[in-house]
């Protein structure tokens, strides 16, 4: 099917879309009186925004030095931070180190029945690390192994920081992350070092800020009223990773971010964990898709014209060598077994949009009227 040189247009906006609308567009001029430089003037430039961490693909290598026990019992809905002492080795071959403090953070991952190494999060002085990796940042997430005793979950980081990665590649408009070869070692001295590989997330204030904007919390915004080509994309992106837990109206696994001088936001997503792809134990999908396992695909996008996704479509075949080689070329590499589900997997969504049919049957007529 050819892809038309100009957009198609919409169809008449619904009166319930065009409330919806009317509503946000309120609510903005609300927030922009009540949090200054939100909706700013057009001709603000945003500044390019970089911080070291995020500028490397290559694999961090640090120490975390903590009262491991203490940090890991301490799960309760409002956690504290607990001291926290960071070291690597830097360019120049010089030892560094920096104290800083750390917690556990996370929903699902968090829980003790869950996972027995939850997420965590990790917060620097800024000034004590100028001139370092670390420099400009302030919080920071640290996705774990979730469980020390099983090699598969060691597949479960690395699969769902390709996903990030892959994301990347589909828009700037991402969060960036940052592979990590983490050794826990403990401050009590109770137990033996251990070294698992995790990933550092960007802030999302950092990642907002990288964007020229910040971030919106305001629920029930229709995906239509934020930035449409990128819903797009997210909704094609999702589907390709095989990943039904997100809501855009409902924030759920998404943040939206307000650019300066625009009334219509990003909605940019995070935490891939439940998705088909890397096929989590944990990951049961939601009883109201009627599906036996994650692994089965539904497109949870809103409807388009057949126009509009085939450039999509034809964006994501542009991509697809990237992809791939993403895959190809991870240090530490997934396993063989791994390596080629994740690639079979990724064969099967292709085989679907370049099939007029199976397009058509699984993705184009499965879309959303409403959301």
């Amino acid at each position: 099917m050819p892809i038309p040189k100009e957009r198609v247009p919409l169809r008449p906006i619904r009166y319930d879309l065009y409330t919806r609308r009317l509503k946000f567009c309120m609510l903005l001029c609300l927030l922009s009186l009540t949090l200054p430089g939100l909706v700013m003037s057009q001709s603000s430039d945003a500044s390019i925004i970089s911080y070291p961490l995020f500028e490397s693909d290559e694999t961090l290598e640090i120490t975390m030095e903590m009262d491991i026990r203490r940090v890991l019992r301490d799960r309760g809905e409002e956690t504290d931070y607990h001291p926290l002492t960071v070291s690597w080795t830097n360019e120049q071959g010089e030892l560094m180190e920096v104290s800083a403090r750390v917690k556990v953070r996370g929903n699902f991952r968090r829980q003790r029945e869950n996972c027995r190494f939850p997420p965590l999060r990790m917060r620097f002085e800024e000034e004590t690390v100028v001139g370092t990796v670390f420099e400009g940042q302030e919080k920071l997430k640290l996705v774990t192994h979730c469980q020390t005793g099983r090699s598969e979950y060691q597949q479960y980081v690395l699969q769902e920081y390709l996903i990030y990665r892959s994301y990347n590649l589909m828009t700037d408009k991402s969060f960036r992350v940052r592979l990590a070869e983490i050794t826990y070692s403990d401050s009590e001295k109770r137990d033996d070092p251990f070294t698992r590989f995790g990933f550092i997330i960007e802030d999302e204030d950092k990642m907002a800020e990288r964007l020229g904007g910040r971030i919106l919390e305001v629920k029930n915004v229709h995906p239509d009223l934020t930035d449409y080509e990128l819903s797009n994309r997210l909704a094609v992106f999702h589907y390709m990773m095989g990943n039904t837990d997100w809501s855009i109206p409902n924030l759920h696994n998404i943040k939206l971010v307000m650019p300066e001088g625009e009334q219509t936001p990003y909605a940019i997503p995070y935490d891939f964990d439940w998705s088909g792809i890397i096929n989590a134990r944990y990951a049961d999908p939601n009883p109201m898709l009627n599906i036996r396992s994650v692994r089965q695909r539904v497109f949870r996008g809103l409807c388009r014209t057949p126009e509009e996704f085939m450039k999509e479509f034809t964006f994501f075949n542009e991509n697809r060598t990237a992809i791939f080689q993403l895959h190809q070329n991870l240090v530490p590499p997934l396993t063989e077994d791994w390596f080629e589900e994740a690639v079979e997997y990724l064969d099967e969504f292709y085989a679907i949009i370049n099939d007029p049919d199976e397009a058509k049957d699984e993705i184009i007529d499965e879309c959303r009227t409403d959301q």
